[in-house]
């Protein structure tokens, strides 16, 4: 019920980054969830449960296949029962900062 509701909530946006401990593989995500129709991709193959000894892969960031995959890497910081994952990822040419038109100071641009 849970990935049916993410599913919900983010099938509608053409560039996607879902992250979490999903307590089950990513094929099984991929192929066999409520997700398996978005295209999604899992890019991070390592085991990161439990810390102390990584056996089982269930924490995961899935990319629609619009973003470009960088790197990825499972962190050793063992600060809970699981590793965290980190990516780093490039962004369509459209979505840029430099693609962005700027803000004028004082219309909603960052502050100072």
């Amino acid at each position: 019920m849970q990935l049916a509701y993410i599913r919900e909530l983010i099938g509608n946006y053409k560039h996607q980054v879902l992250m979490g401990d999903m307590n089950t593989h990513a094929s099984d995500l991929l192929l066999n969830s409520p997700l398996r129709d978005l295209g999604l991709l899992a890019p991070q193959a390592e085991a990161t449960f439990p810390s102390w000894r990584p056996q089982r892969c269930l924490d995961h960031i899935l990319l629609s296949p619009t973003l470009t995959l960088e790197s990825v890497q499972v962190l050793a910081q063992p600060i809970s029962d699981h590793l965290p994952v980190a990516v780093e990822i490039r962004l369509p040419g459209s979505l840029t900062a430099d693609a962005l038109p700027a803000l004028s100071p004082g219309a909603g641009g960052p502050l100072a």
